[in-house]
């Protein structure tokens, strides 16, 4: 998740394109570089066994660049949703079960943002948050094997 012309926000697609360039990922994985967040990706989650995310976080008390893990079952739903911009994905995550989606685990990854920008089109991550993507993809590459193996067994 996330938009490269917003400054920090642009680090789930940095991440993204740092597992497609790793070379590491499993057979039958699927990098999707969405954008923001929506109920579109009922959908994809529709069509998965499992899904992971990334996105940049604010408002976590961590500093800028720290990388949080965390299930969607941690978060919050959004109370009386007043736009389809505040979308979050505890509230994709409910509706695709709700649905009878198959995709039965689910991994968020997150960074601290530094800054967002003002609004207008800037890109560029700041030190903090570009040093966090590839622990990032790596954290990702390390939750896939892990479930891959637990399947097997």
């Amino acid at each position: 998740m996330g938009n490269d012309y917003q400054l920090d926000d642009g680090f789930g697609p940095a991440v993204a394109r740092a597992l497609r360039a790793s070379g590491q990922l499993p057979a039958g994985v699927e990098v999707i570089d969405c954008g923001v967040m929506g109920y579109a990706l009922v959908g994809d989650l529709m069509a998965c066994d499992a899904a992971v995310t990334v996105d940049a976080l604010d408002g976590t008390g961590a500093a800028p660049g720290t990388l949080l893990s965390f299930s969607p079952d941690d978060l919050a739903q959004s109370s009386g949703v007043a736009s389809l911009h505040d979308v979050r994905f505890a509230d994709v995550w409910a509706s695709a079960r709700f649905m009878g989606s198959p995709c039965t685990h689910a991994q968020g990854f997150g960074v601290q943002v530094q800054t967002l920008g003002d609004g207008t089109l800037q890109q560029g991550l700041s030190e903090p948050v570009a040093a966090a993507v590839e622990p990032c993809a790596q954290a990702v590459l390390a939750y896939l094997r892990e479930l891959l193996d637990a399947s097997k067994g």
